[in-house]
């Protein structure tokens, strides 16, 4: 098993596995921006759809929210307006407005996505799933799983200019593949196990599962997280730093949501004596490292993720996979800046409360 980073080594990596597969594809995703790197997967899909592979691909139009509001506002899959979701992106938009976004929600037509749906080979679910579940299966011999969207700025950077950091593990078993999608179809977690699931397929697992992962914690705890706030994380993670763990916590300086909110409970967690280090980039990443325990995929630690939307992290124990994480954690600190005052975690209240309230 192999741990790909940043975004840019991600995209190539799944463009090679696109044109090596042989008979199948499947797909779940949560944001496919009609963008260069967008494009750039479609084309490869187009062509194994040429070659007479199954592709079958789950893109959740709760995504669109996101494609709408963000960066060049394009949907890739998602192109006629749906009155929830546009709502739900005209709020976004204007909570987080930056001048470099385009105006308007005007989606420009794609012909290549009708041609890429019109193989009798191509099978697409695009409803609201709820489901911010990110990965690739190929030939059910290689699972690609991890946080990685389908959008330039996790090949890059974003709109702002900030280099987006995140992960996706690659993984040959066909064993191991064939436990996910038992998984996926209700089998319960197993604790014991050396790789593992933790889904919200059929119930919230990340609620249950994480907060014990993090409270049990014996000597120490790396985690380069996106987004805080839900309750039982909150809670089992200053559990942890009062059991005397050491808990690193690297996330964005400034983050694309929620960052007042991020920030309030950054201060409680560095006031419990976590160090925390903030990233000039932005850490879209949802990984932890629990002693031995490995956890990387879609999951964030806030409300969102334990309470509404499906998700799905894979946990490895192996110490070799433990290595190439602790080397990335290294590269990652060298570019950002440990809290040394309570002042550099200043946000605003109101802020963060309308954050909480709405995350």
């Amino acid at each position: 098993m192999k741990l790909i980073y940043p975004g840019d080594k991600a995209f190539s990596r799944v463009l090679e596995l696109i044109e090596q597969a042989n008979a199948k594809i499947d797909i779940q995703m949560f944001i496919w921006r009609d963008d260069e790197i967008g494009n750039q997967l479609l084309d490869a899909l187009i062509k194994a759809a040429q070659k007479g592979i199954q592709i079958t691909l789950r893109k959740d139009l709760f995504g669109s929210i996101f494609e709408k509001s963000e960066e060049n506002k394009q949907s890739m899959f998602h192109k006629p307006k749906h009155f929830k979701t546009a709502l739900y992106a005209y709020m976004i938009d204007h909570m987080y407005h930056d001048k470099r976004k385009p105006r308007g929600y005007h989606q420009k037509p794609n012909p290549k996505v009708g041609l890429f749906l019109s193989f009798p080979n191509v099978k697409v679910s695009s409803t609201i799933l709820k489901d911010h579940t990110k990965y690739y299966i190929f030939d059910d011999q290689i699972l690609y799983i991890g946080g990685v969207n389908v959008e330039d700025k996790e090949n890059g950077a974003d709109i702002q200019g900030r280099a987006y950091r995140d992960y996706m593990v690659e993984l040959h078993n066909e064993t191991v593949i064939q436990h996910l999608k038992s998984r996926l179809a209700g089998l319960p977690y197993d604790d014991a196990l050396k790789v593992e699931f933790i889904t919200n397929a059929h119930q919230k697992e990340a609620k249950l599962v994480l907060p014990n992962l993090i409270s049990n914690a014996k000597e120490s705890i790396i985690m380069h997280m996106a987004y805080f706030g839900a309750k039982k994380a909150n809670e089992a993670i200053l559990t942890a730093l009062k059991n005397g763990v050491k808990v690193d916590i690297l996330t964005s300086n400034i983050s694309n949501l929620q960052n007042d909110y991020n920030r309030k409970l950054l201060k409680e967690f560095y006031q419990a004596g976590a160090s925390i280090y903030l990233h000039p980039g932005l850490i879209h990443a949802k990984a932890l490292l629990i002693d031995d325990q490995i956890i990387i995929g879609s999951t964030n630690l806030n409300r969102a993720a334990f309470d509404k939307l499906g998700e799905c992290s894979i946990k490895i124990v192996e110490p070799a996979f433990k290595a190439q994480f602790l080397e990335a954690d290294q590269l990652l600190k060298n570019e950002a800046k440990r809290v040394t005052h309570n002042n550099e975690l200043h946000y605003h209240p109101l802020t963060a409360w309308f954050e909480k309230i709405a995350s």
